[in-house]
């Protein structure tokens, strides 16, 4: 998910990939951001829908949407856990018997 390149369409683009994140479980708290503060997903943001824009068109941007975001999320977290494990001393071994 990229927005133009003059910039100029970012806010197509911000309504459903707000909708994305908020309703995609997170690695931490293993459920979603809506649920975490008001108990339940958010539904459908039927307020988007435009009498021109047809609902399969509309149903396939967004299932785009939300694999792109989640594919974006995945390299992020593969980015962080590098960068967390780089500076991370392996653990000692021990055996029966070592003094410790």
């Amino acid at each position: 998910m990229h927005v133009s390149y003059h910039q100029d369409d970012s806010n197509t683009w911000l309504p459903p990939a707000e909708f994305s994140y908020n309703n995609s479980d997170h690695h931490s708290t293993k459920q979603s951001p809506c649920f975490t503060i008001y108990g339940r997903d958010p539904q459908f943001p039927s307020a988007h829908i435009t009498q021109d824009t047809p609902a399969g068109d509309l149903s396939t941007k967004f299932q785009s949407v939300q694999q792109d975001v989640k594919r974006e999320l995945d390299v992020d977290v593969n980015m962080f856990k590098r960068y967390a494990y780089k500076s991370t001393a392996s653990p000692p071994v021990f055996n029966t018997g070592d003094m410790v």
